[in-house]
């Protein structure tokens, strides 16, 4: 049972929520509502769109308060486990030496190490498809860099610990980077425009150079 805190702005209701996996199971008891025109999780709130032509904001937020009486029974994270292709050639992983080094391991075993890791997406922010990861293992402190790039190259992954990321596009950024993917994260000529979504369980795989060099030349599905 939870006691959610709500608010109510216009056409949209932000609700807080004790923890990331009570959002994850929020969205899905929302998705099959017909009153709502989108949600968008994040790491302790969700935020729903409603449109005000077919049901009052107070109804509204009576319906999400209705809806998320009892979550009891949804699983976080379920589903299959999608496989991200990671190149980390030395080109594609500038701060390997500053990881390894935190974690008090060998540069040359960061790769293994990397895709041993269990990881989930916990939201998608800062700019389309930018993915935000949560390490399920307990991952130590690394940090941000003392000074962030101004160019941080799309496929980009970066770790500061438990908490990882994927850069969608190519921007400035201050996270040690340990690899590079081919796969685009976000194309607006797709059905699905995002990869990845909240709650999503992937894994890392380690390709070679050649093989990244080749992923890129095919053309997008």
């Amino acid at each position: 049972m939870l006691n959610p805190t709500i608010h109510i702005c216009d056409d949209w209701i932000s609700v807080t929520l004790p923890d990331w996996d009570s959002v994850i199971a929020a969205q899905h008891a929302l998705s099959s509502s017909k009153y709502w025109t989108e949600s968008v999780p994040g790491l302790d709130s969700i935020a729903v769109q409603f449109d005000p032509a077919l049901i009052r904001p107070a109804e509204a937020a009576k319906l999400i308060l209705d809806q998320l009486a009892d979550l009891r029974g949804v699983t976080s994270g379920s589903g299959d486990t999608l496989t991200i292709p990671v190149c980390y050639a030395a080109e594609f992983a500038p701060d390997r030496d500053y990881i390894a080094d935190r974690l008090g391991i060998a540069a040359e075993t960061l790769p293994s190490w990397h895709i041993m890791q269990r990881h989930r997406v916990a939201m998608l922010g800062f700019m389309p498809g930018f993915a935000y990861l949560d390490s399920m293992d307990g991952t130590p402190a690394i940090g941000r860099l003392d000074s962030p790039r101004q160019l941080v190259p799309a496929g980009s992954i970066g770790v500061i610990g438990r908490q990882s990321c994927i850069y969608s596009f190519d921007s400035p950024g201050g996270w040690p980077i340990i690899g590079r993917t081919p796969l685009r994260l976000f194309d607006p000529s797709r059905k699905r425009t995002a990869l990845l979504s909240a709650g999503q369980n992937i894994r890392f795989e380690s390709i070679s150079k050649d093989a990244f060099d080749s992923w890129q030349q095919e053309p997008t599905p």
